[in-house]
């Protein structure tokens, strides 16, 4: 599924008029609201929105992101992605990481929570002693 298909599917409005009467309009990308005329395009309202860095640039840094638990440093990313500039991919990856922290606060853990394989470690306070 691509991204114009997805958007589709969460569903689109005008931001001017918040009419859902919109087209594609294939040539440049865009939707076209039939109502007011003001178009829509596929970045707007996304953390896409206002950078000049290609959506495939985007992505493969989403993905390269996502790939690994580890962390990956901007600079490495930045050799990664062959990009020139520092700002432009630190800009990127912080707001890719506002985003996945975002949609991590919509779930939690609930009910009985079973663990393979945990080691706890016990933690004293200063004056606190723990019943046994």
């Amino acid at each position: 599924m691509d991204m114009k298909e997805k958007r589709e599917r969460v569903g689109m409005a005008c931001k001017r008029c918040n009419s859902t009467d919109l087209r594609w309009h294939q040539p440049k990308y865009q939707w076209h609201c039939r109502d007011c005329s003001f178009r829509t395009t596929l970045r707007s309202g996304t953390g896409m929105q206002s950078s000049n860095v290609p959506v495939h640039i985007w992505y493969q840094c989403m993905a390269l992101m996502s790939a690994t638990k580890k962390p990956i440093s901007a600079h490495e990313m930045q050799r990664n992605l062959a990009m020139k500039r520092y700002e432009p991919v630190w800009a990127m990856m912080h707001k890719i990481r506002s985003s996945m922290g975002q949609r991590d606060e919509r779930y939690s853990l609930k009910g009985i929570v079973e663990f393979d394989e945990a080691h706890f470690k016990k933690h004293v306070s200063k004056g606190v002693r723990l019943k046994k």
